[in-house]
């Protein structure tokens, strides 16, 4: 049987998809099983004067995301060098501690444990402990 263009469309149309993906198998049959596990205290550790990181997950190669953990060491907004900006978006979830979520387009937002934000990276943002010990919090910034 050889269906002529028309007929392609109007099926791939019934079916809401494209004509191409009538010929392409679905993604979810190419499974490629990945997983990267970093125990309590291992991971990248790299110490600014603000934070600091410890990369997760780090053995993962072409990752779509960069997850880390963070203590949060600064207490004041002044002691950054300006905004922190970069490409992506990120999810901020609160572990321990209370932090206050500063953001170049919104008012500052006080956060607690468990509480979660999600913003675009390239707007400037900065965290700050608001608690007597360092508060920590899980970051995961997207890389495309």
């Amino acid at each position: 049987m050889s269906p002529t263009y028309e007929a392609l469309r109007k099926l791939a149309e019934g079916l809401k998809i494209s004509v191409p993906q009538l010929f392409t198998p679905p993604q979810r049959d190419q499974i490629n099983g990945r997983m990267a596990m970093t125990r309590a205290g291992e991971g990248a550790h790299h110490a600014t004067a603000t934070y600091e990181h410890r990369l997760l997950a780090e053995s993962l190669t072409k990752k779509r995301m960069l997850p880390y953990s963070a203590r949060v060491r600064a207490r004041h907004f002044e002691e950054f060098d300006g905004w922190v900006r970069h490409d992506g978006e990120e999810f901020l979830y609160v572990l321990t501690g209370v932090i206050r979520l500063y953001t170049e387009f919104y008012e500052p937002v006080e956060m607690r444990r468990g509480d979660s934000a999600y913003y675009d990276a390239t707007m400037g943002h900065n965290v700050i402990s608001l608690s007597e010990e360092d508060a920590t919090i899980l970051w995961v910034t997207s890389l495309d």
